[in-house]
């Protein structure tokens, strides 16, 4: 990162990016990696970010020189200081083998087609582990300004150039093979190690969301329509949809995706235009499941159901639609 940032949309896109839907039984470790020319104001010239299952974990960057837990996560209390002491020494030796490499990578993007800007590189290594079956996947992806570079696969062991400025750092990887491998991608036996001490923490994580919903009057752009707006929920695989006549509303729906917020937990907003159909809705306490409430009320309810992780949580409005949130199996 630095001074001024060319491209901050693109630094959002990696961080949003990291929140996937986690299907059932399979677990997932990310390595968000940032590597600037030269650091700006409030902002480390390299930073790592570790996330499992969507969690952060563990921050590192180049100011403080230390990696350091996230979130309440601690292997234990009578190594812990050993513990995040060995895993800083790892990111002190990333921090000077990544920084000759950035260079190195530049240089050839220079030689190949020159620009005025600086150039910042992203480094995105993910891992994702199948309970069923045991099988482990890593992937390795090297970006400037945003634009791919290299890619490594764990299933075929080499680095490929996507871009063709990439092809001699490629090749010379290929030929480094297991030198660098700890540095510049992620080893399988890694990957594992992580998982291990790592995903029972996640399993026990959880956020109950809370559900709001309010009735936008028309404008000159734009008809009446309510939104649907549930926010500070963990983990991050929910699904919320709104429903007309007990019918979801396939088509009408215009969703802003799930985005994280500033703590460990996500929102998602739904939106929907009522045309000359809807009412201000009457909101009720959020907080009270009361089913037979629900049925004495004109109009239809809106609800908020969760998977087992989390208590119901019901809310009732006095209108013609209805909102669904409701988790994914896990």
């Amino acid at each position: 990162m630095m001074a001024p940032w060319p491209k901050p949309a693109l630094v959002s896109f990696w961080l949003l990016s990291l929140c996937s839907i986690t299907m059932a039984g399979v677990h997932h470790i990310s390595y968000l990696q940032l590597i600037s020319p030269q650091a700006a104001s409030g902002l480390p010239k390299r930073l790592q970010v570790m996330r499992v299952n969507d969690l952060v974990f563990s921050v590192y960057d180049s100011n403080t020189r230390r990696r350091v837990p996230r979130n309440g996560y601690s292997p234990g209390n009578q190594e812990s200081q050993q513990f995040w002491n060995a895993r800083t020494a790892g990111c002190l030796a990333w921090d000077s083998w990544v920084e000759t490499e950035y260079q190195g990578l530049v240089r050839e993007m220079n030689a190949s087609s020159p620009k005025a800007e600086p150039y910042y590189m992203q480094v995105l290594k993910t891992c994702e582990l199948d309970n069923a079956t045991g099988a482990v996947r890593a992937v390795t992806r090297y970006s400037l300004n945003g634009e791919d570079m290299l890619q490594h696969q764990t299933d075929q062991n080499r680095w490929f150039s996507v871009h063709p400025a990439a092809w001699r750092v490629a090749e010379r990887w290929n030929r480094e093979g297991e030198t660098s491998a700890v540095l510049n991608h992620f080893p399988l036996q890694q990957c594992r190690f992580w998982m291990e001490r790592s995903v029972p923490f996640t399993t026990q994580k959880t956020a109950q969301p809370s559900v709001h919903v309010a009735f936008i009057p028309e404008t000159q752009d734009r008809q009446q329509h309510l939104i649907c707006h549930v926010t500070g929920f963990y983990p991050c695989d929910i699904e919320v949809t709104w429903e007309r006549g007990g019918q979801v509303a396939l088509g009408e729906q215009l969703t802003s995706g799930i985005r994280p917020n500033g703590d460990p937990t996500f929102q998602i907003q739904v939106s929907i235009e009522l045309g000359q159909e809807g009412v201000s809705p009457a909101e009720h306490d959020p907080t009270i499941p009361n089913p037979d409430r629900g049925r004495q009320e004109e109009g239809v309810q809106f609800r908020c159901n969760q998977d087992k992780r989390y208590p119901k949580l019901i809310s009732f409005y006095s209108t013609h639609w209805r909102c669904s949130a409701s988790s994914l199996e896990a």
